[in-house]
């Protein structure tokens, strides 16, 4: 039932997100959003991701892992139904605000539920969730255009809530059975992911874990503040980019899709690097350079052509393939952490931090747009958050435990 609800869940993290962008010109031009209303929307999936982050690390310990999922997913449901029947620009937002609160509880709670249900496959388990988020951001660009040109831009947005219901069922099954009977705790000591002797790993301590005072937790947040500000702003204007550059809506929207399934092999590959390699510095870098030579590729050369194949597939391939930053970040939540503990907090406090620092991403891209008329000064901000992920790679990459590190 467990695994029935990360791989369901994990797979209805992205939808809500990326569905909306294909679409956003059909959106605005009913609800008349104004520009700044554009920007804000571009804002609220890292800002409910980051206002989660904090709530959801306060609120674990009280109401347990499984109660947080049914309310993720249920926040999550109601959120995307609704905002999908807004009358006006400000319910579009609110709601769509609503909805992102639900998917970033599940964000935070899944790393933690994966290390205490599945202790001896975290990798695996990781690389599968990863996996699958890639595959519900590359789903909803994918149909949302043909489900908008069927049945209009509402039927499109809603349409994603149904997988947020069909998530919430093995939680709640879960979640009411905990209430009925209180089974032994799973063992907090699990073996690492990296090649470490399990016998190394000391026994957990009692006293609150605080991922602000470890080089760890300040780390990961840093990568989750360049990694959402990068992807966030491709999901809601790589389109709107290549439409300026002449390509067509359906094109545009195939290419998003394009761009986020790529982060499916990547998603399923980084947690076993990891696990064998243990140091990740080069494997963060290499992500590094990807994204900014993809970036400039698709700059300077969006129409070149190799007899009558377009390359921006390939610059897009380059910098997609970046995209191996976020299930980086996301297994070091389990690889730095000794305890379920540990990595709910590091969870909370990286995800909550670096989500609010990373959602001024796809503002400062449109806007950066908007008042230069370039796109150039856009991607240069992009590239300055390139330089903030780099120093969460360096702080992060050598193999350490966060609760070594807060303890002291």
């Amino acid at each position: 039932m467990a695994l029935a609800g990360v791989v369901v869940t994990a797979f209805t993290l992205r939808l809500a997100v990326s569905g909306v962008s294909p679409v956003l010109g059909r959106i605005t031009d009913e609800l008349h959003l104004i520009p700044g209303e554009a920007g804000v929307l571009a804002m609220m999936p890292s800002l409910g991701f980051a206002l989660t982050g904090v709530l959801t690390t306060l609120a674990m310990r009280r109401l347990g892992l499984e109660a947080l999922l049914v309310t993720s997913c249920g926040l999550a449901a109601v959120g995307t139904v609704a905002r999908a029947l807004s009358p006006d620009d400000v319910t579009f937002v609110v709601l769509t605000f609503i909805a992102m609160c639900g998917l970033g509880m599940g964000n935070v709670v899944l790393p933690p539920v994966i290390k205490k249900y599945f202790p001896h496959q975290i990798a695996a388990l990781s690389a599968i969730y990863s996996m699958l988020l890639g595959f519900s951001t590359a789903t909803a660009p994918l149909f949302a255009i043909p489900l908008a040109d069927a049945a209009g831009w509402r039927v499109s947005v809603g349409s994603w809530g149904l997988f947020s219901v069909a998530a919430l069922l093995p939680w709640l099954v879960l979640w009411l059975g905990a209430r009925r009977s209180t089974p032994p705790a799973p063992p907090e000591q699990t073996p690492d992911l990296t090649t470490m002797p399990v016998a190394v790993v000391a026994p957990a301590s009692t006293a609150p874990v605080k991922p602000w005072r470890s080089r760890v937790g300040w780390g990961v947040a840093l990568m989750f503040t360049g990694t959402s500000a990068n992807t966030f702003a491709m999901f809601l204007w790589l389109p709107r980019f290549l439409q300026d550059m002449g390509f067509t809506e359906h094109t545009a929207g195939l290419m998003l899709s394009y761009y986020a399934i790529l982060a499916v092999p990547v998603s399923f590959a980084v947690p076993f690097l990891v696990r064998r390699f243990g140091n990740t510095v080069v494997l963060g870098l290499c992500t590094v350079v990807l994204y900014a030579t993809g970036y400039l590729a698709v700059l300077l050369w969006p129409h070149a052509q190799v007899g009558d194949f377009p390359l921006v597939w390939v610059w897009i391939t380059v910098f997609a393939l970046a995209q191996a930053s976020f299930p980086l970040s996301i297994t070091l939540i389990n690889a730095r952490t000794r305890t379920t503990a540990g990595a709910g907090a590091l969870s909370g406090f990286g995800q909550g931090l670096g989500y609010f620092a990373g959602s001024f991403g796809p503002l400062m891209f449109g806007l950066l747009f908007g008042a230069t008329g370039s796109w150039w000064p856009s991607f240069g901000y992009l590239w300055a958050m390139l330089g903030v992920l780099s120093v969460g790679i360096l702080m992060t990459g050598r193999h350490r435990y966060m609760e070594d590190r807060a303890a002291r």
